[in-house]
């Protein structure tokens, strides 16, 4: 108990880097938790949307402004950025405990948790725009190859 009251910032950065690391991981692995609606729901809305516009358009009427429909909570954004939150706050820990003096071995390991979460979030974002960058290709590709 002495050992964590003598690094006390250290033990937290490396307690909020775990918890953030293994948050994200959590996430990745079983994620995504957010449903989202299908692709007929929202093509139908907005042809909806663009029927009662020309219907009043046609009788003279002003078009109704579109009234703002509050956002549900998107869950897995916010697990993406309290988990980044949770990292930024991890290297925050272990530079002050760095400063303070504290063990180095506490020091790295909250260095570790906290950059461990950051890389793997910068590492999953490289990939999905690798692969972005590869599907634009392949359908770009697609199409000139049809004409």
């Amino acid at each position: 108990m002495e050992a964590i009251r003598d690094n006390l910032w250290g033990a937290a950065g490396t307690l909020l880097g775990a918890v953030a690391l293994v948050m994200s991981i959590f996430h990745v692995t079983l994620g995504p938790f957010s449903v989202r609606p299908s692709v007929a729901s929202v093509v139908a809305e907005q042809v909806f949307e663009v029927k009662k516009g020309i219907i009043a358009g046609l009788k003279g009427e002003q078009p109704a402004p579109q009234e703002k429909r509050a956002r549900p909570v998107n869950i897995d954004r916010v697990l993406d950025n309290t988990s980044i939150g949770l990292a930024f706050a991890a290297l925050l820990c272990a530079f002050i405990a760095g400063v303070r003096r504290e063990r180095r071995w506490i020091v790295g390991a909250a260095l570790l948790c906290g950059g461990g979460t950051l890389a793997f979030h910068a590492v999953l974002y490289g990939i999905a725009v690798v692969f972005a960058i590869l599907f634009l290709l392949i359908v770009i590709g697609l199409l000139g190859g049809l004409s």
